[in-house]
């Protein structure tokens, strides 16, 4: 069994890129334009808010970002564009929180507030193909900036943004005029906790074995840091993205099956 435990290289040079995308402007209010200086779209435009009619599923999608490289900002939309789809085409809302670690600011954007669904619906049918491409397009680039604009510290884990996911939820559920039906939680990470020991996902020193995994997140509930998610699916994703190494990967997939065996009962 291998150990690890100074900060990874993803988070050491991400935190040197972070100082250089301080430099970038922030994006405006559901601004979609791009770094390279495409045009500018409006968010909107893909939303209805007469769908708010009926109670329509919730896509949180928590970013625990230990690296904010283009690469990384590529692989992290990339992989959210699916269930960007599917709520342009079925209807849903959207809910964004992204993290760089310890001594960050939590990011979160107007385009993915939760508080108005998407859903593009069009008399006709070549029109609205087109219309949920754009859209899908349109919305994988502005997570892509999200990413690229998250300050990275050199230490930090998902615990946080997990904790909070009932308290995200229900403050979204008492928005007035939101209904929300069922809800489907996003996480990417890579579960790896470094640098912060109180934090119960600190792997710092620790082996790739399922007995420290179980031990870790048994910590993370005796400690109440994280709590079981009511009524919610989870899907993690993210894990074996950027440099890790095969011992880093083995501990990951332990903390994700011990993290759902706890968490949800739907929980992938």
């Amino acid at each position: 069994m291998s150990t690890f435990g100074a900060p990874r290289p993803l988070r050491r040079l991400a935190l040197a890129l972070a100082g250089l995308l301080a430099l970038v402007p922030a994006l405006a209010a559901c601004d979609l334009s791009s770094i390279t200086g495409q045009k500018a779209s409006d968010c909107s435009i893909y939303q209805d808010e007469e769908a708010n009619d009926e109670a329509l599923p919730l896509l949180l999608f928590l970013l625990d970002l230990s690296g904010n490289s283009p690469t990384t900002a590529q692989q992290v939309s990339q992989a959210l564009r699916p269930y960007l789809d599917t709520a342009l085409a079925e209807g849903g809302y959207v809910k964004l929180i992204s993290s760089g670690g310890a001594g960050t600011e939590l990011r979160t954007d107007p385009c993915f507030s939760g508080d108005a669904p998407y859903l593009v619906d069009r008399t006709n049918d070549t029109r609205e193909m087109k219309d949920r491409e754009a859209g899908g397009e349109a919305l994988q680039t502005e997570i892509d900036h999200i990413v690229q604009q998250t300050s990275v510290s050199a230490s930090g884990s998902a615990t946080s943004l997990l904790a909070a996911i009932n308290d995200d939820v229900q403050s979204l559920r008492s928005t007035p005029g939101v209904r929300i039906g069922e809800v489907t939680v996003v996480v990417w990470s890579d579960l790896l906790g470094t640098g912060q020991r109180d934090d119960c996902l600190n792997v710092d020193d620790k082996e790739a074995s399922v007995q420290v995994a179980e031990a870790l997140v048994t910590r993370c509930f005796s400690a109440s840091q994280i709590s079981v998610v009511d009524d919610a699916k989870i899907h993690f994703i993210g894990m074996n993205q950027g440099n890790l190494t095969p011992p880093q990967q083995e501990l990951a997939r332990y903390l994700r099956d011990e993290l759902c065996r706890r968490l949800s009962s739907d929980c992938s």
